[in-house]
């Protein structure tokens, strides 16, 4: 009974929530009035999250400043190479999940280029990152409102500089097009106010009608989504995304709080977290289970390398055209 009490005390404190390219929060929702009979799981859950509250209790900057010399990373690890990944393509130097940012990774160091997806009114997808069109386009009002071609009209390039003014939203299929295996594409699923119809399926078509599936992986913050994935599709990778898991407790956060373990994520083959969750203790959990994990989203040499040397096996970052790589 204390437990389960714990569980709906954990429900009930915690929101999750991504406000754009760079930072995260966890909403603490947690109730003024306590409860006698809870003091001993009370004391456990801010024991175990007192380090916890003091990183994620305001957003996290996830992008550090360059020096002046760029310090040089090193991608391996033990003789194991850890795979760089282009977030939302080269987004340090071109506007992200364009085909000018696609592009870029493609000239870049990175192994895997990174980009979402979402799903248009008339059942397009199209290559973004938010469900909205306002931060990263001229237009307004939810991708699932908007036809492609509406979606077509609008420049999603020059809020990043006015060099790339009139860059489209490109399709997904524009995107295969253009890579055609020279690199391997981590494709994240995502959802808008409710899940897209049918788009897992979409997905995994185009990749048949590209021959992708041996250069495509796919991943989601959504169980429903990889379930989907995974009762459709056995030969494509997929991994699962989440936040991080608390130590010493079966809790870990992908779009709200979870509980349990990691075993029923035995078809994915990677566990991927924010780096700040990354400590050596959870690398090596999670290798032991069985699954790599690639870390969102870091652009300090000086810590991708401090990563590196914990033994993860890939490192997202806007940087990748950027970094000074041995």
């Amino acid at each position: 009974m204390p437990l389960l009490c714990f569980r709906s005390l954990l429900k009930k404190a915690f929101t999750f929530n991504e406000t754009g390219p760079k930072h995260f929060f966890l909403n603490f929702n947690y109730p003024a009035r306590r409860k006698a009979n809870f003091f001993y799981w009370e004391h456990l859950f801010f024991k175990n999250l007192a380090l916890l509250g003091l990183l994620l209790a305001v957003n996290v900057l996830l992008t550090g400043c360059s020096p002046d010399t760029p310090e040089k990373i090193r991608l391996v690890h033990q003789k194991r190479k850890v795979m760089l990944t282009a977030h939302r393509g080269a987004s340090g130097v071109a506007p992200e999940n364009t085909l000018a940012a696609i592009q870029k990774a493609l000239d870049s160091p990175a192994d895997f280029i990174e980009i979402d997806i979402h799903q248009t009114q008339d059942s397009q997808l199209v290559v973004m990152h938010d469900a909205t069109l306002d931060r990263t386009t001229t237009g307004q009002g939810a991708i699932a409102a908007h036809t492609l071609a509406d979606i077509k009209k609008l420049d999603a390039g020059s809020w990043f500089k006015p060099e790339f003014k009139n860059e489209q939203v490109p399709t997904l299929e524009e995107v295969l097009r253009l890579v055609k295996g020279r690199k391997k594409l981590l494709i994240e699923l995502k959802k808008g106010r409710d899940f897209y119809p049918g788009m897992a399926n979409q997905v995994i078509a185009l990749l048949r009608q590209y021959r992708a599936r041996e250069w495509c992986v796919l991943q989601s913050f959504h169980d429903e989504i990889l379930q989907q994935i995974w009762q459709n599709e056995y030969h494509v990778p997929t991994h699962k995304l989440m936040v991080g898991k608390l130590p010493l407790l079966p809790v870990y956060f992908d779009t709200s709080l979870r509980f349990g373990s990691f075993d029923k994520y035995y078809r994915a083959s990677a566990i991927n977290v924010h780096y700040y969750f990354a400590s050596r203790r959870f690398v090596k959990m999670v290798h032991n289970a069985g699954f790599k994990t690639f870390v969102w989203t870091v652009d300090d040499p000086a810590e991708i390398n401090k990563l590196v040397n914990r033994g993860v096996d890939g490192i997202m970052s806007n940087a990748a055209a950027t970094l000074a790589v041995e």
